[in-house]
């Protein structure tokens, strides 16, 4: 989902009151592009790659550790093999590096979107057209399992003072938690569409506007003659 190929921001004139007309065409037109973001966003198959992508840097790390131990080693055919390892790290390492930090670039400008078109307005009745709980939950539960089991085995890891498995720990922690981030920040938005929209204050203008102080009016009986003298009936 590169960046370019997002729908635009909402324009900001569009957060000010307009009349009902102009704001059925911008409800429609904001149910039109979160029904174009969300799916891409909370994609499965994106939650698919990040973990092969997680899975890639592990065994990374596990050819790192390897290597390293036979190149510490004196015999010249342990150092070739130790080399050959390193090598294989780093092309499993650095590709599946990029590849994270590409998804996570792009999840941040999708979500920074999404942002502003969930808070351009909100309508109850458009939720039910862009609301994904089935990849939301996809993307929540196995991250939230994901996460626990690498902070436990980090924990573990450091007073065991074992490097390989601190490294699959952390790998494993930080993949949960991007995972997380993203379903809960999506969770977000969907229960900020379920609030009240605050009531818009109401424009005064008879109050900014000066009023001239009008005379009280006479009743026609008191009204007097025109040539000067008393009304009729007090004569």
């Amino acid at each position: 989902m590169p960046g370019s190929s997002l729908p635009s921001p909402p324009d900001p004139a569009s957060d000010r009151p307009s009349p009902p007309a102009g704001r059925a065409d911008r409800l429609a037109e904001r149910a039109e592009v979160l029904r174009e973001l969300v799916p891409p966003y909370l994609a499965r198959r994106r939650a698919l790659l990040l973990w092969l992508a997680a899975g890639l840097v592990a065994t990374g790390w596990a050819a790192i550790w390897v290597g390293c131990r036979y190149v510490v080693m004196d015999d010249v055919v342990s150092v070739v093999v130790g080399a050959f390892f390193l090598a294989v790290a780093v092309g499993l390492v650095v590709p599946s590096t990029l590849a994270v930090a590409s998804g996570v670039r792009d999840d941040l400008e999708a979500r920074e979107r999404l942002r502003a078109w969930a808070g351009s307005a909100r309508d109850r009745d458009s939720l039910a057209r862009w609301h994904s709980p089935g990849r939301a939950l996809f993307w929540l539960l196995p991250s939230l399992v994901l996460c626990c089991f690498g902070v436990a085995s980090t924990a573990v890891a450091a007073a065991d003072g074992s490097a390989r498995a601190l490294g699959f720990a952390l790998v494993a922690a930080g993949t949960g938690a991007l995972g997380m981030a993203k379903a809960v920040g999506y969770y977000r938005l969907v229960s900020r569409e379920l609030t009240p929209a605050p009531e818009e204050p109401e424009e005064l203008e008879e109050l900014d506007e000066p009023q001239e102080p009008q005379e009280p009016e006479m009743p026609e009986e008191f009204e007097a003659d025109p040539a000067g003298g008393r009304p009729d009936d007090m004569r």
